[in-house]
């Protein structure tokens, strides 16, 4: 059993929650900045500090590409990677630290995924693809084999991005440093 800790109080950050009980983990407790938040799903909420629960690993469970890439940046806690025990995940798969693919995705040989992205319920991934870091891939939406996803994407809800389709990163020149 994998001891957890969740960054974030909202709908993702419940979602993550639900996935990591699902794979027979423990949530041990969610770090939130808003001071009027101290529960969720039963678990504790309190403003993020290293010392508490330094051993658990952590996955920020904020849907923002923006807010997870600042928030990455200060955290001490180690990043673990979480694939719901209902998605499908070929074993040739790279997949980067912070990650998360949830219940249905379907991610196919030869795929590498970046840092901190968010794979969401029903996404398929292709052969081949390569996702940048902090990017979001939206419910019930497709990737076509060999496809390039820039850090920093949005694939909305219910997308077919075209084989071999090329998406520059949105972050180029962006100044992310929110805090």
């Amino acid at each position: 059993m994998n001891k957890w800790v969740v960054y974030g109080g909202g709908g993702h950050a419940r979602v993550i929650a639900d996935a990591i009980k699902l794979n027979s983990d423990f949530v041990v407790n969610f770090f939130d900045d808003n001071e009027a938040l101290n529960e969720l799903v039963g678990k504790p909420v309190m403003p993020y500090h290293e010392n508490q629960a330094p051993a658990a690993k952590m996955i920020i469970g904020i849907g923002n590409n923006e807010f997870r890439r600042a928030i990455s940046h200060y955290i001490v806690h180690e990043f673990g990677s979480l694939i719901h025990r209902d998605a499908m995940v070929a074993d040739d798969v790279l997949i980067g630290e912070g990650t998360v693919v949830l219940a249905g995705a379907v991610i196919q040989s030869g795929a590498v995924i970046g840092k901190h992205v968010v794979i969401n319920a029903n996404v398929t991934i292709d052969h081949d693809v390569q996702i940048g870091d902090f990017c979001s891939i939206y419910p019930n939406s497709y990737i076509g084999g060999n496809a390039k996803i820039g850090t920093g994407v949005t694939i909305e809800a219910c997308s077919a991005i075209a084989r071999m389709a090329d998406i520059p990163a949105v972050f180029d020149n962006i100044e992310t440093d929110l805090y």
